[in-house]
C-alpha cells in the first residue's frame, strides 16, 4: 500500500487507496482476532468445565475471518458510492504558485474508514491480554500480544498526527506511508521472527509434541493422572492456563 500512496493521484489510484488501506489492515487483524478469540474460548471453556466450544474448526475459523473482512468491505463500498473517487488541485495560501494534485476524499472519511480496524485492534488486544498466561505450546498468543501492544502505540501516534498534518499533503502522505509500513513490519516481525529463530538456530525445539486424546474439556489434575495411568504410548504434556490444567485434543492444532 505504500507504493499506492506515493503514486501520482488518479481516479483509479484514489479508489485503490480507499479500498486497499482498510481492507489490508482488516485482513491482518481479522485473522489475529479470530486466532486469539479461539484460544480464549477454548481455555475459557476448560476453566468452566464446559463442553467443547463451537466454531473452533479450521473451516469455522476461515468463515469467521471472512465475515470480519466483509464488514470492512461493506464500509469501503458504501464510501465509494457516497463519495466518488477522483482528484483535485490544491494551492497553499503562502505559495500560490505551487499546485498540488491530490485525491478528493476528506480526512474525516479516511479516519472513519479506519474506525472498523481500530475496533478489530482493540478486540484483538483484549483477547491477547486474556490469553497472555497460556502455556508454552500456545506461546503464539504471547507473540500476538506483543504485536497488538506495539500496534496500539503506532496507531495512537498515527491518528492524531494524520489529522494535525492535514494542511500539508506531503507530510500527511509521508505519515500514512510510515504508519502502514510500521504496522505491517510489526506483524511480520513479532509473529514470524521467533519462528525463524527456532528453525535456523534452535532446530531441536522444532518438534511435534503428542497430547492425550480426549473429547471433553477438563480442569483438574486428576484427569491428567488417569490419562498417564492408562498406559498410553504417547507422551502426555499437561497444558496449564491461568493456573488450571486443560486437557483438550482440539488445541494441539492451534
Amino acid at each position: 500500500m505504500t507504493f499506492v500512496f506515493i503514486a501520482k493521484p488518479s481516479t483509479a489510484v484514489c479508489a485503490l487507496r480507499r479500498l486497499g488501506l482498510g481492507t489490508a489492515f482488516s485482513i491482518c487483524y481479522s485473522a489475529l482476532l479470530t486466532k486469539t478469540n479461539r484460544i480464549a474460548r477454548i481455555f475459557g471453556g476448560a476453566r468452566e468445565g464446559a463442553q467443547r466450544p463451537r466454531f473452533i474448526s479450521p473451516a469455522s475459523q476461515v468463515a469467521i475471518c471472512l465475515a470480519l473482512i466483509s464488514g470492512q468491505l461493506l464500509i469501503v463500498v458504501a464510501w465509494l458510492v457516497a463519495e466518488a473517487p477522483g482528484t483535485g488541485k490544491e494551492t497553499a495560501p503562502e505559495r500560490r504558485e505551487v499546485v498540488t494534485l491530490r485525491c478528493n476524499h476528506r480526512d474525516t472519511s479516511m479516519l472513519g474508514s479506519l474506525a472498523y480496524n481500530v475496533l478489530l485492534i482493540a478486540l484483538c488486544t483484549l483477547y491477547a491480554f486474556k490469553t497472555r498466561k497460556c502455556p508454552e505450546n500456545f506461546n503464539e498468543a504471547k507473540f500476538i500480544g506483543f504485536t497488538m501492544y506495539t500496534t496500539c502505540i503506532i496507531w495512537l501516534a498515527f491518528l492524531p498526527i494524520f489529522y494535525v498534518t492535514s494542511s500539508d499533503y506531503r507530510v500527511q502522505t509521508t505519515t500514512m506511508c510510515v504508519s502502514v509500513s510500521l504496522s505491517g513490519s510489526v506483524v511480520l516481525g513479532c509473529l514470524f521472527a521467533p519462528k525463524l529463530h527456532i528453525i535456523l538456530f534452535q532446530p531441536q525445539k522444532n518438534v511435534v509434541t503428542h497430547r492425550a486424546p480426549t473429547s471433553r474439556f477438563g480442569s483438574t489434575a486428576a484427569r491428567a493422572s488417569s490419562s498417564l495411568g492408562a498406559g498410553s504410548g504417547s507422551q502426555f504434556v499437561p497444558t496449564v492456563c491461568n493456573g488450571r490444567e486443560v486437557v483438550d485434543s482440539t488445541t494441539s492444532s492451534l
